[in-house]
């Protein structure tokens, strides 16, 4: 580590923000590193160069969670602006990237951090959008191409031998991520490589060529990624169903502006946790809640409705509400620990994310405590 380091630590992990060098994040649980983030590439300049103007860390005076903050300016061509924040709780986290133009320039081309999960692996799962279903593989011993493409891939899961698990997610704002996708002439590209050694997740989001009129614009990507070590499974003290107070989505009749739309058309029966409807319902349970708190019938998935993002001039704008789960998880457990409560989102039975490490984690009322601080 570093002298200017900034670290969250908590229950059996650390999240380690680098400065400088060529990787900016890097997850270690247990005794091993799980995932690390390299740097972005902005209007074909890398990040290696960049000048850190920000690395602050933030505490929570409950515990629960602990963030970073960073801002760096990458010094060539117009110069670029890349704001980073980062937010953990034990079992999970949230990425924010901002990129954008300092002075009258534009953002040209984007290249997201590369998404390293050093090994061994003995399972992987990937999830590309349009899909409805996790691709199942074992890596194996030998460095291979699992896919590449335009396509965004969604989400990356890993087993190790040992039963470790860890996931990364695209975030909320898929349509972002897909940018490329509704461009003809702009490059994007997509990929996942490597072995039961090491799985590399590349992110070029778009390349503009060179006559394109671009609009002058600031860029946001979220994102999640959540993991596990054997033994973490067992709940926290006081999960009992019968002593939670219960906020089933399943059996609540949703106005239709709650539920998820289908890409393409067609209402689902499924809440989506992006629409302000369904938020509301959320909030108002937690506020007048007086015991723990178990919220039930959310199944996290791809919804086409742009209303749910204020945007209802839009036909369509895809987004994906587990990193609004993720979100509410820590906004309800900060504000009922003001009374001395906690909440859990019980694991998903249905969707693309059931069985997930970040569903699993969600199911467990946090462990505390975590802190931010510096390596010296």
């Amino acid at each position: 580590m570093g002298d200017m380091d900034k670290v969250i630590a908590g229950p059996g992990f650390t999240g380690t923000v680098h400065p400088d060098g060529d990787r900016v994040f890097e997850l270690r649980a247990g005794t091993r590193e799980l995932l690390r983030f390299g740097r972005v590439r902005c209007g074909g300049f890398a990040e290696t160069g960049a000048l850190v103007k920000k690395l602050r860390g933030h505490g929570s005076l409950d515990a629960l969670s602990a963030s970073i903050d960073m801002e760096s300016i990458v010094p060539f061509g117009c110069e670029y602006r890349i704001g980073r924040e980062l937010e953990m709780v034990s079992g999970l986290g949230l990425w924010t990237v901002d990129v954008s133009a300092v002075t009258r320039g534009i953002v040209s081309a984007v290249e997201l951090e590369p998404v390293v999960f050093p090994g061994p692996w003995a399972k992987m799962e990937y999830l590309v959008y349009g899909e409805r279903e996790f691709r199942c593989v074992v890596p194996g011993g030998e460095e291979r191409e699992f896919v590449r493409g335009r396509e965004l891939v969604m989400s990356v899961r890993l087993t190790a031998p040992d039963g470790v698990r860890v996931e990364f997610n695209a975030g909320g704002d898929l349509w972002r991520h897909r940018a490329a996708a509704y461009l003809p002439e702009v490059e994007g590209e997509y990929a996942l490589t490597g072995s039961s050694k090491e799985v590399v997740l590349t992110r070029k989001v778009f390349v503009f060529p060179a006559e394109a009129v671009i609009e002058k614009r600031p860029w946001r990507f979220r994102n999640s990624f959540a993991w596990s070590l054997p033994g973490d499974e067992p709940g926290c003290p006081g999960e009992d169903s019968d002593s939670e107070a219960v906020l089933d989505y399943a059996v609540l009749v949703l106005p239709e502006s709650g539920r998820r739309i289908e890409c393409g058309g067609g209402s689902t029966h499924f809440p989506c946790l992006t629409s302000p409807a369904a938020r509301r319902i959320f909030r108002d349970f937690v506020r007048r809640a007086g015991s723990n708190i178990r919220v039930a019938g959310l199944a996290p998935g791809v919804c086409g409705a742009a209303a749910h993002l204020e945007r209802p001039g839009r036909r369509e704008l895809e987004h994906l509400d587990l990193d609004d789960c993720i979100s509410f998880y820590l906004w309800g457990n900060r504000r009922l620990a003001e009374k001395g409560f906690r909440l859990r989102i019980a694991p998903f039975s249905e969707g693309p994310f059931a069985g997930s490490v970040c569903a699993a984690n969600l199911g467990h009322y946090p462990r505390v405590p975590v802190e931010e601080w510096r390596e010296k």
